[in-house]
Formats: C-alpha cells, sequence, structure tokens
C-alpha cells in the first residue's frame, strides 16, 4: 500500500510540476502525458480499494484466516477456519503482484480434499516460512 502511495504522490507532483513548467514541454506530448497520468492515477486507485489485509492465526489446534480491507470497521470473520490435523497441504503460488495460497483441507465425508485459493499481498518469504513452522 505504501508503494502505490508513493507512486500516486509521485504523479501527482509530476502533474503539477507540468502544469506549472507547460511552456517547456512540446505540445504534441502534452495530451499523451496528461492521458497516460490519469490513467496511472486510476491504476492506483483501483489498487488501493482492491487492497486486503492478511490475517493468519493458529492456536495449535484450529488455523483460521482472515481477509478484509483495511478500512472495514465491522466484525471480521475469517474465510478459512479448519483444524490443523485436517490441514493437507498449503503451498504459496507466487504471481505477478500478488501470491496466492492454495489449501487443502480433508473431511470426514469425502475423500477428495476442500481446495481454497486466497489472493494474498505484501508477504515476505520469511512470513510465508513462520506461517507453514507455525502449522507443523
Amino acid at each position: 500500500m505504501k508503494t502505490f502511495v508513493g507512486i500516486l504522490i509521485f504523479n501527482v507532483f509530476l502533474a503539477v510540476t507540468g502544469y506549472v513548467l507547460k511552456s517547456l514541454i512540446n505540445e504534441e506530448l502534452r495530451w499523451p502525458l496528461v492521458f497516460l497520468s490519469f490513467l496511472l492515477t486510476l491504476f492506483i486507485i483501483y489498487r488501493l480499494m482492491k487492497l486486503r489485509v492478511f490475517y493468519f492465526e493458529n492456536n495449535g489446534v484450529i488455523f483460521s484466516i482472515k481477509y478484509h480491507h483495511p478500512l472495514k470497521k465491522s466484525i471480521i470473520y475469517p474465510v478459512v477456519e479448519y483444524p490443523v490435523n485436517r490441514l493437507r497441504t498449503f503451498k504459496r503460488v507466487q504471481l505477478l503482484f500478488s501470491d496466492m495460497f492454495i489449501i487443502e483441507v480433508g473431511s470426514n465425508e469425502k475423500d477428495s480434499p476442500k481446495r481454497i485459493k486466497i489472493k494474498v499481498s505484501g508477504l515476505s518469504s520469511r512470513d510465508y516460512l513462520d506461517i507453514i513452522n507455525s502449522l507443523s
């Protein structure tokens, strides 16, 4: 989130500087630069709206994952809450802007596990190792 806010502030700074120094910018480049700046601003606002906080809790018997927007003020219910002994796999797939956790949980009724996918951003390798170590 800090990165996107920094880019947004830099973009606004460039827009103000471009407006003040518009006599130095070639007239053919003014509108494409304004359009590019506008698109970048829209992209950053979209990414900030899609931002989610990932909260992992393991008390040794049950693990739970909560996933919510940082500005949400109501009660936050877990997305995933299962006993640790039913956990089959906990994998991390690295994507371009975020990571994805693929969790497979077994059940007593079925032989096939339930597969849950959760998008996570801003999670370091150290944090992932801490999660894996807490589950074992």
